[in-house]
Formats: C-alpha cells, structure tokens, sequence
C-alpha cells in the first residue's frame, strides 16, 4: 500500500489503493476548492434570516468574519447595508467580489480570523457557516480577542455551531455519497469523514465518485475541523470577556440542526482601545 497523506481519511485511502488512483490533496478553501466548496454550500439559506434580523438592530457597517463566498455578506449589501468581509482565503473572496462587482458597500480584506486589525468598530460582528470550527482552543481563544477589541460597545457577536442530531453526525467516523450540483448537472461525491484526537477533531475528504477509477489521479478536498458544542463555545466566550450568550435555534430547509450564539463585550481594556486606533 504507498503512504497516503496526512489530510487523506483511512478508509478514503483504502478506496484509492484499490483501484491504484493517485490522490491529489487539495484544500477545501483554494484553489479549485473554493469553485466545489460553492457548489457544495452556494445553494444553502441557513443562518441569513437570522443574520438579516440581528442586521436591523444595527446602523453602521457590519463585519463578516470568514465570509468565504460571502454566503452572509452577499444578502447583508443587497439589503443595504454596508459590510467590510474578511477571509484568509483570497480565492473565497474572490467568488464574493465576482457576485457584487464594484460595490461600494462591501470591502473585502484578506486577513486571518485569529490575527486581524481594521482601525475601527462595528456594532455585529458575525461568524457564519459553523466556521469556528476550523479553529483550534489557541485560535478560538485568538478569534475571541480580536472580535472584542473590534466591537463597539453594545455591539454583537454572533456565530453558529451545530446542534442535536446534526452535531451527532460530526462525532463518528462515515462514508457517505452526496448529490452536489455541478457545471453539467449533478454530480455524486463521496463523502469521508475520520475521527481524530480522541473525537475532538475531524477530518473530512469529498472525491467525485466518476474520477475512482484504475490508475487516475484524483482530487481530493479536504479540511480539519473541531468538535464543539455551544455549552464549551459558552464558556469560552465568558472567560473571554463576552456576555453569557443567548442560544437560538437557526431555522434551516434541509433539516440540520444549528444553534445561534449571540452576546456581546465585556468592559474593554485600555490595550483594546490602542489596537484599533
């Protein structure tokens, strides 16, 4: 068997040295990983009603933290409000800038969610997307920092997690086959997802079921992710200077079951103040 990668699952591995394929790993949010990480949740209304409402409580600009493709951001600018959106990834920016070409009231910003500086405040502050979980303790504990030094007073921050059976199927190792939609019409992926750290991370892999042919190379998407639930999300945020926050269920048309985490900062420090002027 030839040694496979480190973000290639077990099982996965054991598929593509059956038929003698060559995987090439390629990551969920670069490269051509965006155009499938677009095709894959482009399509997916979960969290905007909700985002939408907390956006009306608010006057000035609005900070989209990893808006990717700007699934949040794009709706937030047509209903006329301005939004300054930041992703590490400028090939995800890059899907946003296409879909709102010379909008005055975006900005985008190519930044890391755990080290980011913008010289001013905003009143929501948002994390769409469940992607907090792509952050480790030391990346949350970074992410919870930057958000407080940048939120105005009374201002919100607000991120979603998954929640009930939802959340169960993110604790257990699976193989699955997943209808995505594709240039040409649907396309069938396999969907492989291995626990790791002793359930405390997940490593997921999507491959087009067609390319799992003798001998071919094939693509493989992949991303590392954390287990979290909103009761450790919680104390994270009180032990970071937030409110305790207020949970609300998202309301979503597949199903999936996603919990709301909405608070807002504690007395700021002097140092905070320094960061963003």
């Amino acid at each position: 068997m030839c040694e496979m990668p480190d973000l290639i699952t077990e099982a996965l591995s054991a598929r593509l040295d059956g038929v003698g394929a060559v995987p090439r790993e390629q990551d969920l949010y670069a490269g051509t990983g965006t155009d499938f990480y677009e095709r894959l949740v482009g399509h997916d209304r979960a969290e905007i009603r909700e985002v939408l409402a907390l956006a009306r409580h608010v006057e000035g600009p609005i900070l989209d933290v990893a808006a990717g493709g700007g699934r949040l951001t794009i709706p937030l600018v047509r209903s006329g409000r301005r939004v300054t959106a930041i992703d590490l990834s400028d090939d995800m920016l890059a899907h946003l800038r296409r879909a709102v070409p010379d909008h005055s009231m975006v900005e985008c910003v190519v930044a890391d969610m755990r080290d980011f500086s913008l010289g001013r405040r905003y009143e929501l502050v948002i994390v769409g997307a469940t992607s907090i979980t792509l952050l480790d303790r030391a990346g949350r504990s970074r992410l919870y920092a930057n958000v407080h030094r940048h939120l105005a007073a009374g201002g919100v921050f607000a991120f979603t997690v998954a929640a009930g059976s939802s959340a169960a199927t993110l604790t257990v190792p699976r193989e699955e086959e997943i209808v995505v939609p594709g240039p040409d019409g649907d396309e069938i992926y396999l969907f492989s997802q291995q626990m790791e750290e002793d359930g405390a991370a997940r490593l997921v892999n999507w491959v087009r079921a067609s390319d799992l042919v003798d001998g071919g190379e094939v693509t493989v998407f992949t991303s590392r992710l954390r287990v979290l639930t909103p009761e450790v999300l919680s104390r994270e945020l009180v032990d970071a200077g937030f409110a305790e926050p207020a949970v609300f269920p998202v309301r979503t048309d597949s199903g999936a079951e996603i919990l709301l985490l909405k608070t807002s900062a504690g007395p700021r420090k002097a140092a905070d103040d320094d960061a963003v002027e």
